[in-house]
């Protein structure tokens, strides 16, 4: 009795014919992958390019019988992703996309930094998927993208290491901070039209962000540090609302706020940054005022602001 699903089975005819069926599977499969690969490289659509990055970032393109020697990786197609984006919103030239001669690879530039930094994303294993945009130097992750779950998160551990750390005297911040704005836009894009969750962390600007603190119960002595570091740089620090912390106004009606945020059960400090136009972030702060990048660094473990813990932790 021949049965289909059992080769030992089949006749010679059969299995040539079942051979012949699965060639021609796995050339549809490759046939699949270059209308999709079209689709991401072409398209002036924007829900296009997400519906074929979505696909191409899981897409297996060899099967047992058709296997092709020369493929990019599924990071790979972020990478184009996050470039065509940009393009579609009239700055494609705000990052350098480049492939590599010998081997299928892509990596990219941020055009104000040029090659001060190469990035790639990296495909996480764990069970959360997505992936990670990293300077691949340093090896800083600085945000984590899942176009499944439709997630977007900063990572303000590597945005401090890489960029007020790592590249502060080689990099003029004004660079940094357009270098910066890129990844930025490339998130509001994400949320503004497709909605997107997105955390913009330590670079969110909107006066209402509580930027939270490692140390939920903040040892005194770091604000304490503070009201000195301010004071031998001609700014007053004040005590915050209630006794409660610490103000200290800037210049341009920017004013930081690090107060306890639960006064009742656990604490939980935080910083705040309000300014009129609301376009001053806590990166910015930590760009433009050397004293307080210096105690904010100084005081790292106890200061630093906290990313996802699900993603970063």
């Amino acid at each position: 009795m021949i049965n289909e699903n059992d080769p030992s089975t089949l006749t010679t005819s059969g299995r040539l014919l079942n051979y012949n069926e699965a060639i021609k599977a796995g050339l549809q499969t490759g046939l699949k992958f270059t209308q999709l690969m079209d689709q991401l490289i072409k398209t002036s659509d924007p829900d296009k390019l997400v519906a074929a990055a979505t696909q191409l970032a899981d897409f297996q393109l060899d099967s047992d019988f058709v296997t092709f020697p020369h493929q990019y990786t599924n990071a790979d197609y972020y990478l184009l992703f996050m470039s065509r984006m940009l393009e579609l919103h009239d700055q494609g030239n705000q990052v350098i996309l480049q492939s590599h001669d010998h081997h299928e690879e892509l990596t990219q530039e941020l055009t104000p930094l040029g090659d001060r930094g190469t990035f790639n994303f990296r495909v996480e294993t764990s069970e959360n998927g997505g992936v990670f945009y990293r300077e691949r130097a340093t090896g800083q992750s600085l945000f984590y993208l899942n176009l499944e779950r439709k997630m977007f998160r900063f990572n303000s551990h590597a945005l401090t290491q890489l960029f007020i750390i790592d590249l502060h005297d080689t990099v003029p911040a004004e660079t940094v901070k357009t270098s910066v704005q890129i990844l930025v836009d490339f998130a509001r894009y994400l949320k503004e039209d497709y909605g997107y969750s997105v955390d913009f962390n330590i670079l969110d600007a909107a006066n209402r962000q509580n930027y939270q603190v490692h140390s939920a119960d903040l040892p005194a002595g770091v604000v304490d540090r503070l009201f000195v570091s301010a004071a031998k740089n001609d700014y007053m620090l004040t005590n915050g609302a209630n006794g409660n912390g610490a103000r200290i106004a800037l210049d341009k009606d920017v004013v930081v706020d690090i107060f306890n945020n639960q006064l009742e059960g656990q604490p939980e400090w935080v910083l705040t940054v309000h300014d009129n136009e609301q376009k001053i972030s806590w990166f910015d702060v930590l760009l433009k005022y050397p004293f307080i990048r210096d105690w904010y660094l100084e005081n790292l473990m106890d200061l630093e602001i906290v990313s996802d813990p699900l993603i970063f932790g």
